[in-house]
């Protein structure tokens, strides 16, 4: 073989390489978005923790909040809270907590803005105190449905009470 052909060969992969190296750039720019689309999933399947869902009414006022000492998403649209805390507020000029909601765990539909649970809950208002296993929270309505072993505690006149606000 002559010097001067192995030179053009060595001179054309050289011009060649340059070539391959952004092909090869390209495949792990590709390879890596692709990366952290799948890793950007698996993040759903972790807890976050000192979760904070707040809900406001059609002026920007915060109608109700949901916390937590931890929160998964546990299906699509669906979540899984843990130490949850529902704060109901009223809709007045100044807003203020109407009623404060506890339980271990529950569950938080946001997209129809349903909670659920099936451990106990505990209710505390202004006058009144209730507890029940099974509930669900209707949030458009700001009402709290209790389905078993309900028990309602009452601070007040129950003419009196009856004769202001229903529960």
């Amino acid at each position: 073989m002559r010097p001067w052909v192995y030179t053009m060969k060595v001179v054309k992969i050289i011009r060649v390489m340059p070539f391959i190296k952004v092909v090869f750039l390209l495949f792990l720019c590709h390879a890596s978005c692709l990366a952290t689309v799948q890793e950007s999933q698996l993040l759903l399947n972790i807890p976050i923790n000192d979760f904070i869902l707040p809900v406001f009414n059609t002026v920007g006022q915060k109608i109700w909040e949901v916390h937590g000492h931890s929160a998964m998403m546990i299906e699509d649209g669906l979540l899984c809270v843990k130490n949850f805390n529902l704060h109901c507020f009223t809709e007045e000029e100044n807003p203020q907590e109407s009623f404060l909601a506890v339980s271990d765990m529950a569950f938080v539909a946001p997209k129809t803005n349903l909670v659920s649970g099936n451990s106990k809950i505990k209710i505390f208002g202004q006058n009144f105190y209730a507890s029940a296993n099974i509930w669900e929270f209707l949030g458009d309505e700001k009402k709290i449905i209790a389905k078993d072993h309900v028990k309602v505690f009452l601070d007040c006149d129950l003419e009196e009470c009856l004769r202001e606000k229903s529960y």
